[in-house]
């Protein structure tokens, strides 16, 4: 068994020692604020009293709220479509508000990279059900023009979940704040208003509080680890891929996106009517891609940062359809897919390619790490002291596995690395090979590619020990993983 990201492995490292209470600390008396999901370390840290084998135990729960999020998807579609402001209800079929909430749940289950991290160990899923139910309960209290705190409850647990949060629930209050003015009820629930900011803060300011004291910064030091920072204009090149992938999971949803967009803004002066119940939607699958865009446009395993996005393409992209229906314009094209279930349900055909496709790149990703860092962990098992320090630049498996102490080589717990990041490259290297010289590294495990400046510089230091090469990658930072042996006595 595995699992297909070392940043899993990592998890397991939190929670085994937030489990022993060394809360938020890879080193064991080392705090940093080293995970972008402190809710994930605590649930997995808890479930271990349980489920001892971590694999296990991560698999269950990301299969879990997998689970859940497409029972919810399927009530949030049904709550959209039965409402007064439904497409279906100006469109003249036999179809059901159930048999499209239906397919639109059947067009989650299908999507294969939300398939692929349901049993990726990660917290991806259960971001996703949080921001779901958050949304659900928000739906509701629009249709029935009242206000209470169930959706700020569970945006906040997607918030500490995953600091994509911040932005939904940015858009949550502001979706919130004009309806009650529209409806003149913002006097009649202010003091509630205020008690759902009051909740959110209460759930989301004490990690937040503790990644400043420790680290200087709001943000956990993965954001500037992965090289977050912010662009006056978009990367286009993300979105470009990003679009991509929505268009493999499925090609008809993927060019309904493409239209969406355009009819939403086309249509945004109905605000209060017609789009009452899904503008937060629409305002997520909007905002999300563009924000990670300017300021963290990583793309790296299955752009899977957007993935909790696809449930809510399927509902949007479902949404416009059925909508476009409305009217004389596209009369033949909605005869032919109206006509009976089966011809509509037959979009669920295009979801099947990429299902299968990332069912394959599941056993692909987890072989690899398996192959590289679970192998490499074997070797420092058997040839490391567990009182030596190892430098790594993929700190997962091979720490969990073995409990040494490390330096993170890309610091994401070791925040050292990333203030070096902004020196020169000669003071850069400098402090580098003197943060390792002072915490007695005995070995390094990187990536050649990643360091060529470094090798070059302090090649007399190191001596060549071993390596785990991939036959084929597919999810790791390089195909050759190797080990180096220190010397920092021979003379620079």
């Amino acid at each position: 068994m595995g699992v297909p990201l070392d940043d899993t492995w990592i998890h397991f490292q939190f929670a085994d020692n937030f489990a022993k209470g060394y809360f938020y600390q890879y080193n064991p008396g080392e705090p940093t604020a080293g995970t972008t999901s402190p809710l994930y370390v605590i649930v997995l840290g808890s479930i271990s009293f349980i489920i001892k084998n971590f694999i296990v135990s991560s698999i269950f729960i990301s299969a879990l709220f997998h689970f859940l999020s497409c029972i919810f998807i399927y009530k949030l579609s049904l709550l959209i479509f039965e409402s007064e402001y439904s497409p279906l209800k100006d469109l003249k079929s036999a179809f059901s508000p159930k048999f499209i909430s239906l397919m639109i749940a059947m067009l989650s289950v299908l999507a294969g990279r939300f398939t692929w991290s349901a049993l990726s160990g990660m917290e991806t899923t259960m971001f996703t059900f949080f921001c779901i139910a958050g949304i659900y309960f928000h739906v509701m209290n629009i249709q029935l023009r009242k206000f209470n705190l169930l959706p700020v409850v569970f945006l906040a647990l997607a918030t500490v979940s995953r600091p994509e949060g911040y932005l939904l629930c940015l858009l949550y209050f502001g979706d919130t704040l004009a309806n009650l003015i529209k409806d003149g009820s913002f006097k009649r629930y202010f003091f509630k208003l205020l008690s759902a900011v009051g909740i959110f803060l209460i759930l989301t300011l004490p990690y937040l509080i503790f990644s400043y004291s420790i680290s200087g910064h709001f943000f956990p030091n993965t954001y500037r680890g992965q090289g977050g920072g912010f662009s006056i204009l978009p990367n286009t090149e993300y979105l470009r891929i990003a679009f991509t992938y929505f268009f493999r999971d499925n090609l008809i949803t993927g060019f309904m996106l493409m239209i969406s967009i355009p009819f939403y803004i086309i249509n945004f002066k109905k605000y209060f009517s017609k789009f009452r119940s899904v503008n937060l939607i629409f305002l997520w699958l909007l905002i999300l891609p563009f924000a990670f865009s300017i300021f963290i446009p990583n793309w790296r395993h299955h752009v899977r940062y957007l993935i909790p996005l696809i449930p809510f393409v399927n509902i949007i992209t479902v949404y416009v359809l059925v909508s476009l229906m409305d009217g004389n314009h596209l009369l033949r094209l909605k005869s032919f897919i109206f006509k009976d279930q089966k011809r509509f349900a037959c979009i669920l055909i295009f979801s099947f390619v990429y299902f299968t496709v990332f069912a394959v790149a599941l056993g692909k990703n987890t072989d690899n790490i398996n192959s590289q860092q679970v192998k490499l962990a074997e070797w420092v098992h058997e040839n490391v002291r567990r009182d030596e320090t190892i430098a790594l630049n993929d700190i997962g498996a091979i720490t969990f596995i073995n409990k040494n102490r490390i330096i993170d080589m890309a610091g994401l717990v070791t925040p050292e690395i990333l203030r070096y990041r902004t020196y020169q490259l000669d003071v850069n290297l400098d402090s580098t090979n003197s943060l390792l010289k002072k915490n007695n590294v005995a070995y390094i495990i990187i990536y050649d590619n990643w360091y060529k400046e470094f090798l070059n510089k302090y090649k007399d230091n190191l001596t060549f020990v071993t390596s785990a090469v991939l036959e084929e990658n597919t999810i790791c930072g390089g195909i050759e993983m190797k080990v180096y042996k220190t010397n920092f006595n021979t003379k620079e």
